[in-house]
């Protein structure tokens, strides 16, 4: 048990140290040498992945988990950074705590990746990782975090789910005193969907249970290819008496124009019925979701192609099903040259929306800039974070990117870029906005950034 725990320590700290000395060579101005560096680091990176991928694969076979080798009974964090002023969000400041016991990550630059929520009247936060593990902190000691036991293992069986980066879990929501979990689900062989489980939240153990799962399935053999990233929506956010639920569509792309299914999609979920409504179609691989109660109107983040990252706004969403325009509009472009004819018809990516009576984004960016969460920052809902992720600094990736909108709430007035040289998964706010907990997923760390009460 101690050989293998150290193991995972020397794993962890290996590709800590990579992952830092890689972000730092891609903010240098890169000549050829610098280049090639550049290449062997990313090499060194997925070799060091793929290591700790099959030691993963190996405690499966037995049914064990390996963070709980790591730590059976917590996760704890050490305070890195202490009440830091932040340049560009005057009037707050940012507490910064780091951990070594969380071992999966969404993506290959990631050390770690974690989603988070508020619960028992922002007094305690609940943190659920990529691959499953959930545990529970007071607000006032997010140092230690204790572990919750769940049947997750017995729910989700396929490997992918804890060795895969594309996979995993996508998101948690806290509702009073349930806990959901937004997932990639293996229907079938070779075919997915997005589920959400429910359970009530019980410090002993969680006892999940389907909630919703997404109609169908995205079989990994059509004309478009197969991409679980790009099928990861799975964001959630509360309603009246329901659920916001974003789906991607797995790079099948004509799913997003189809009614007939929930893929590529804004969807509505009643909480007593379980019954799912669209509420828009046209989204390529929605990241962030915020619905507005008081104004009535969806705000939302999704990943764009080659470029064109989006922020949409769907004012009255109920009245009628509205279409963001992916795959026949994007500011973006494919990724691959040579696709055939008929993909190209299928998704010509037009520059305009409004030309083909599309809604057009209130923001695009290019280049992209790996666009995740949105949270407001005011109870008018005028301000908002947005979370980026990416790799680089001079995109305006890694960090936060402020907006406010206009009294009407149709247009951005203003926009500032808010480096944090670190990947942000996720981020919460409490109900008095004065305090936002993001994890940052570059060095497997969790922001508490305050507002200051001057």
């Amino acid at each position: 048990m101690k050989f293998h725990s150290n193991l995972i320590y020397i794993f962890t700290t290996l590709i800590l140290i990579f992952l830092l000395i890689f972000g730092y060579l891609l903010n240098k101005k890169n000549s050829a040498s610098k280049k090639n560096e550049i290449s062997n680091l990313n090499k060194q990176i997925l070799t060091k992945t793929q290591q700790l991928t099959n030691i993963k694969k190996n405690f499966l076979k037995n049914k064990r988990n390996l963070n709980d080798v790591v730590n059976p009974d917590k996760i704890n964090f050490l305070k890195t950074v202490s009440s830091k002023e932040i340049k560009d969000l005057k009037g707050y400041k940012l507490n910064k705590y780091r951990t070594n016991e969380i071992l999966s990550s969404g993506n290959y630059r990631a050390l770690a990746s974690a989603y988070i929520d508020f619960y028992n009247d922002d007094k305690e936060i609940i943190l659920g990782t990529v691959d499953g593990i959930f545990a529970i902190s007071e607000l006032n000691n997010i140092e230690n975090f204790k572990k919750i036991k769940s049947n997750i293992s017995d729910l989700i069986t396929y490997e992918d789910f804890y060795t895969n980066t594309q996979y995993g879990i996508k998101d948690i929501l806290v509702d009073r005193d349930n806990l959901y979990v937004s997932f990639i689900n293996k229907k079938k062989k070779d075919c997915f969907n997005l589920k959400i489980v429910v359970s009530k939240i019980n410090r002993k153990k969680l006892d999940f249970k389907t909630f919703y799962q997404t109609s169908g399935c995205v079989d990994k053999k059509n004309k478009h290819g197969y991409l679980a990233h790009q099928g990861a929506g799975g964001r959630m956010f509360v309603g009246d008496s329901s659920i916001y639920f974003t789906t991607g569509e797995f790079r099948n792309r004509p799913l997003a124009q189809l009614k007939d299914n929930d893929y590529g999609k804004i969807l509505n979920i009643e909480f007593k019925s379980k019954k799912s409504k669209i509420i828009s179609i046209g989204h390529r691989n929605p990241q962030g979701l915020y619905y507005s109660k008081k104004y009535n109107f969806i705000i939302s983040t999704e990943h764009g192609p080659k470029g064109g990252d989006e922020v949409n706004i769907n004012h009255m969403p109920q009245k009628k099903i509205k279409n963001f325009g992916w795959p026949i509009a994007s500011y973006g472009e494919h990724y691959y040259k040579n696709y055939s004819k008929e993909i190209l018809d299928q998704a010509p990516l037009n520059k305009s929306h409004k030309k083909y009576g599309l809604e057009e984004p209130i923001k695009h960016f290019i280049p992209s800039i790996g666009i995740s969460e949105i949270i407001s920052l005011d109870d008018d809902d005028k301000e908002f974070l947005i979370g980026a992720m990416g790799n680089e600094i001079v995109e305006q990736d890694l960090g936060l990117h402020l907006i406010k909108l206009d009294d009407k709430r149709k247009k951005i007035i203003k926009h500032k870029y808010i480096p944090l040289n670190e990947r942000v998964r996720d981020m919460v706010i409490s109900k008095n906005k004065k305090k936002l907990i993001l994890f940052l997923e570059t060095t497997s760390s969790l922001a508490v950034i305050e507002k200051s009460t001057n």
